[in-house]
C-alpha cells in the first residue's frame, strides 16, 4: 500500500489552509473521539502556533488514511518506576534529583496517533508502519537537535498496551495519569530512540 507522510504545514502551503481544514473535517476515528476532535478542530491551529505538528498519511488520491502529532515536552519520571537498565540509558538525556529520585528531561511526545475510517474503500495503514513513520521523523529531528527519549500516554486498554510494548515498538511504562475531566486513566510510556 502506498502512502506519503506529509507535514501539515507543508500541506497548508501546498493546497491552502481552508482546503486542509475541509479535508480534515471528515476525519473519523470511532475508536477514539479525542483523536477525531483533535484532527477536526485543533491540528491546524496547533501546527500554526508550533504547539505540535501533525503528520498526515496520504494515499495516491490524497485521502488522509491516518495521522500522528508530535511535539516536545518537559517530563518528570520517578526513578523507582524504571528498571536499572532504563535508568542508566535515560541518564544520558536527563537531570536526576538525587533527593527525590526524579529525572527531569525534555522528550519527544507522540500526542496523537490514529487511523481515519472515513473512506470505507481505502486501506487503513498498519499501526506498525505508522509507528515506523513517527520514529523515522523523530530520528531525523534527533540528528538535528539532539534528544533521545520518546513518550506517549494511552488509555489503559490491553490492545493498546500490547501494541506499544511489543518487541518492535519497545515502549515501557513509567507512570499513570488520571484525567479527572475525562475520567480516564492514562498509562505513560517511554522508549529510547
Amino acid at each position: 500500500m502506498y502512502y506519503a507522510v506529509v507535514n501539515i504545514l507543508d500541506y497548508i502551503e501546498l493546497i491552502g489552509e481552508e482546503s486542509v481544514v475541509d479535508v480534515l473535517s471528515g476525519f473519523s476515528c470511532p475508536k477514539n473521539k479525542e483523536i477525531e476532535n483533535f484532527v477536526r478542530n485543533n491540528a491546524v491551529e496547533f501546527a500554526k502556533r508550533k504547539m505540535s505538528i501533525t503528520y498526515l498519511l496520504l494515499d495516491e488520491y490524497s485521502r488522509v488514511l491516518a495521522i500522528f502529532a508530535i511535539t516536545h515536552k518537559a517530563v518528570q519520571i520517578w526513578g523507582k518506576n524504571l528498571s536499572s537498565t532504563l535508568q542508566k540509558k535515560i541518564q544520558r538525556y536527563a537531570q536526576k534529583n538525587e533527593k527525590t529520585d526524579e529525572y527531569a528531561l525534555s522528550a519527544f511526545l507522540i500526542g496523537q496517533f490514529g487511523k481515519n475510517y472515513q473512506h470505507k474503500d481505502a486501506p487503513v495503514p498498519d499501526g506498525g508502519k505508522m509507528m515506523e513513520a513517527v520514529l523515522t521523523i523523530l530520528k531525523h529531528v534527533q540528528r538535528e537537535i539532539g534528544g533521545g527519549v520518546v513518550y506517549l500516554e494511552c488509555e489503559e486498554k490491553p490492545e493498546l498496551l500490547n501494541f506499544y510494548q511489543n518487541e518492535k515498538n519497545r515502549f515501557r511504562k513509567f507512570g499513570e495519569r488520571l484525567s479527572e475531566k475525562e475520567n480516564v486513566n492514562y498509562i505513560q510510556m517511554l522508549r529510547i530512540l
